[in-house]
This record gives structure tokens, C-alpha cells and sequence, in this order.
């Protein structure tokens, strides 16, 4: 009697794990199911990384995220140079990409007058430091326009003629303010309108301005020097909707270690272009009143000249989205459970058989 009540104990124990256990898997299902994305890989070109994003939380947003090894044969950049009556003549990223023979380049600095003046003249004042190929042309600014997106003497970030990168800062004690705290040399730099990840940490503004998603083109450094670009498109309901800054630095923080981080222009200026080898944009801009596909002229553009991988077009690395990988493991572990969970019951169930036919012998 005392082994089939035991054994009737220990079925129901089982059966208690067995239902938290279930708990615990179906609650990591949905966690998981939430909280990451599908993704593709590419190597389209020597050192370069082209992810491509596709996430639903906080909201649908699409990005395409690049990681350079600056360091890698063949990789070298530039910077608009100085032209026109301003500082730049203006260029949409896909004309500089043509123009240069580029094989990436993305949108660059904060420019003005913005809104253009009808009709537009087609030059730019850029705001904050901007060097090309040694050339500083553009200083930082401590009264800079819409000061509400835009901080005084915003960092930038400079590529030296070695190839190293870093974030500037201005050196406040030139009256030209067009050289930096930092011991390096000023080749090709590109200014932000402020620094959203700091040694890891985020450091974007609390703002309005800086929760609002929206497209955005932000440009960054891993502490082993790599270069993370990332666009993200924005301004497209249901499709993507893009990231606040404050968003954006903390997924480059978490998901691809990256520790100083500047914000670009962003908005109807975010374009990233490719030549694969066509030029062509990837991403969707919204350059022309926010109309998908439209393209818009931009104050500067940062150019990445690369070595085409041997298998540059055909190789791709595809995840799967995670939510299905995630379910699927799921599954199996349930399965592995339920399983477990009978295999325990089965003494149980056979002493409390044994002991109902103990009972009627009697």
C-alpha cells in the first residue's frame, strides 16, 4: 500500500515538473519569437560585411548593416571634397558612387540651407568638421543650426591617411576651430550632429528629437577598429518605420559590440549605395517628400573604394529567421519532455496496478 501511494506521489510530481518545465519552454518561445530577426549575410566585397535586417520589434524596421576591416587589401575612402561657393557642390550618393567609381558610399553630413531654396542652387555649407584627402575644409561648429537635433561642436569621425579611424573631437583653444583634441592626422573626417555610443555606453540625447524613429545613417567603431555602418530605413508605414537614435545605439552596442558611435544626417538623406558591380541603391530611400524610391541631392557622401570578393554575387549566408529556428527547438524540447515525463510515470503507473490486483486477491 505505502509503494503505490508513493508511487502515485511521484507520478503526480512528475507531472507537476513536466507542466513547469512546458511553462518555461512555451514562455522562451514567445520571448525568442519577439525578439530577434531574420538576417542575410553577404561578403560582397575584400573586408566587407553587408548584413541585411529585417526585424518586427520595437516596430518593422529594415536595415543593412556594414562591417569594414579597414585594414583589408584594397580598402580606402574619401570624403566630398570642396567645391562650389559653399563647401560642397551637392550629390546624390548613387551620382558620387558613379562619379567616383566607388564601390560603397553612403550619405554623410548634416547640410544647409534646408529646407534647398527654390530654385536650388546645388551647393552646400556643411555643419561640422569635413577633411578630404587631407584637404579640412569645413570647421566644427559652435553655433551650429537646428539646435534642437544638432550640438555644438559635434564629433566627427576621422579616417587618416593609414587608414585608422577615430572620433574627434574640436579643439576649442584654435579660434578656426578645424583641428582636434585627438594626436592624429585629419585626412577624411565626416561630423555627426552628436555621439550616440561612448566607450559602450549610450550617450544620444533624451530629447524628442532623439526618440522619434525614423531613417537614419549612423557610423561607428568596434575597439578592434573595424568600421560598422548602419542605414535604416524609415518613414514607411507597416514596411519600415524606422529607429531612434537612442534605439540605434544600443542595438550597435549590443548586437555588434560597437563602442563610439556617430549620427549622420539621416532622414530622406539615409542612402546606402553599392557596386556589385552595377551601381545601385540598396536600401529604400525616401529622399523627395518622403516617396519611397526618391533619391535627394545631399551636402556629402563618404565613398568606400573596395576589391571585389571571387565570389561577390553569388555567395550569401542566410539565416533563417530566428522565430521559426527558435520554434522548432522548442518543439524538440517539449517533445524531449513529454517523453522523459512518461518513462518516469511508467513504474508508478505498474505499482499502483500491481497493488489494485494485491487488493482484490484479498
Amino acid at each position: 500500500m505505502n509503494e503505490g501511494r508513493r508511487a502515485k506521489g511521484d507520478g503526480r510530481k512528475s507531472e507537476e515538473s513536466f507542466r513547469l518545465l512546458l511553462s518555461l519552454w512555451i514562455l522562451l518561445c514567445l520571448l525568442c519569437g519577439e525578439s530577434f530577426a531574420a538576417q542575410t549575410v553577404t561578403h560582397p566585397f575584400e573586408g566587407v560585411t553587408l548584413i541585411t535586417r529585417d526585424d518586427s520589434t520595437p516596430r518593422p524596421v529594415k536595415m543593412h548593416v556594414l562591417v569594414i576591416d579597414t585594414q583589408a587589401p584594397g580598402i580606402r575612402f574619401l570624403v566630398t571634397p570642396h567645391g562650389g561657393k559653399r563647401d560642397t557642390l551637392k550629390q546624390t550618393t548613387l551620382a558620387f558612387l558613379t562619379e567616383r567609381k566607388a564601390q560603397i558610399a553612403v550619405n554623410g553630413h548634416f547640410f544647409e540651407p534646408w529646407p534647398p531654396p527654390n530654385p536650388d542652387p546645388g551647393t552646400a555649407e556643411l555643419v561640422g568638421l569635413a577633411a578630404s584627402n587631407g584637404n579640412v575644409y569645413s570647421p566644427f561648429k559652435d553655433h551650429p543650426p537646428k539646435d534642437y537635433a544638432i550640438r555644438p561642436d559635434a564629433p566627427a569621425l576621422n579616417i587618416d591617411e593609414h587608414n585608422v579611424a577615430a572620433i574627434v573631437h574640436c579643439n576649442k583653444s584654435d579660434p578656426s576651430r578645424k583641428s582636434v583634441e585627438e594626436p592624429v592626422t585629419l585626412y577624411n573626417a565626416v561630423a555627426g550632429n552628436e555621439q550616440i555610443l561612448t566607450r559602450g555606453a549610450v550617450t544620444a540625447g533624451t530629447g524628442k528629437w532623439d526618440n522619434t524613429p525614423g531613417p537614419l545613417t549612423v557610423i561607428g567603431l568596434k575597439a578592434d577598429g573595424k568600421m560598422v555602418i548602419l542605414i535604416v530605413d524609415g518613414r514607411q508605414p507597416r514596411v519600415s518605420e524606422g529607429l531612434s537614435t537612442r534605439e540605434a545605439a544600443g542595438l550597435l552596442a549590443r548586437d555588434y559590440q560597437v563602442a563610439d558611435a556617430i549620427n549622420l544626417d539621416g532622414g530622406g538623406s539615409t542612402t546606402l549605395c553599392l557596386a556589385d558591380p552595377a551601381p545601385r541603391v540598396v536600401n529604400v530611400t525616401v529622399g523627395i517628400n518622403n516617396v519611397p524610391g526618391t533619391l535627394r541631392p545631399v551636402g556629402s557622401n563618404l565613398a568606400i573604394f573596395a576589391t571585389p570578393t571571387p565570389t561577390a554575387g553569388g555567395e550569401r549566408d542566410i539565416a533563417l529567421p530566428v522565430p521559426l529556428l527558435w520554434g522548432g527547438l522548442c518543439v524538440m524540447a517539449v517533445v524531449l519532455v513529454v517523453g522523459l515525463w512518461r518513462v518516469r510515470r511508467r513504474p508508478g503507473r505498474r505499482a499502483a496496478s500491481s497493488e489494485t490486483e494485491h487488493g482484490e486477491e484479498q
